[in-house]
């Protein structure tokens, strides 16, 4: 089964950055750095402005989910913080640093709390759908919804990821699992990669 990723709220995302961007110090993050919410006296929020950045669970690494394009990091570890994810950056990336004693009273001035909820509700949808794809489900299905993920990737970004290591980091699921559904499925010609599991093409996956 294919499941519809949810709808981004582009408009709500773009009030936001606009409205944010003059409180905030850019930043440049390096490749792979890591970005945590708070230091000992602030905690902060932040614009994404170019790059790619994923969400990680800090207890396990588990990958949340990734986004290339501008976006708003921190409203929730903001409103309702529990300090059980944080930030990394897949490229090097351009970000706006935002002081959270800020931002609130920006939010109310320029009445954007219902594109706050959009943004919010989106960040919860994204995460129903990822447990949809991984919860209870046998092993051959979540690798199949993973392939397909990263074969709709650019190319330019897509021929550069390993395909074990994506699915891995996303699921949590043992290498040898992961390869066992992936090579059958080389092996029946539903898909084709190089060696060392790069450049996917998928032909036709199995129902």
């Amino acid at each position: 089964m294919v499941l519809t990723s949810p709808k981004r709220p582009d408009e709500a995302i773009a009030s936001l950055i606009n409205a944010l961007m003059p409180l905030g110090e850019r930043i440049n993050v390096t490749s792979r750095k890591r970005i945590g919410w708070r230091t000992k006296e602030t905690s902060y929020m932040y614009l994404l402005l170019r790059g790619e950045i994923s969400v990680l669970r800090i207890s396990d690494g588990l990958l949340l989910g990734t986004t290339n394009l501008p976006h708003v990091f921190g409203f929730t570890e903001m409103l309702s913080p529990m300090g059980c994810n944080m930030l990394r950056a897949e490229t090097d990336c351009t970000l706006m640093c935002i002081d959270n004693a800020l931002v609130l009273p920006e939010i109310d001035k320029q009445e954007l709390w219902r594109e706050v909820a959009e943004l919010c509700s989106y960040h919860t949808a994204n995460m129903l759908h990822r447990d949809l794809q991984i919860v209870n489900q046998r092993t051959p299905p979540v690798v199949h919804n993973y392939l397909q993920e990263l074969d709709r990737l650019p190319a330019d970004r897509k021929y550069r990821v390993n395909i074990l290591n994506y699915i891995q980091e996303r699921t949590g699921l043992s290498r040898s699992s992961i390869l066992n559904v992936v090579s059958t499925l080389k092996k029946n010609n539903y898909i084709d990669y190089e060696r060392g599991g790069y450049q996917l093409k998928i032909n036709n996956l199995p129902d």
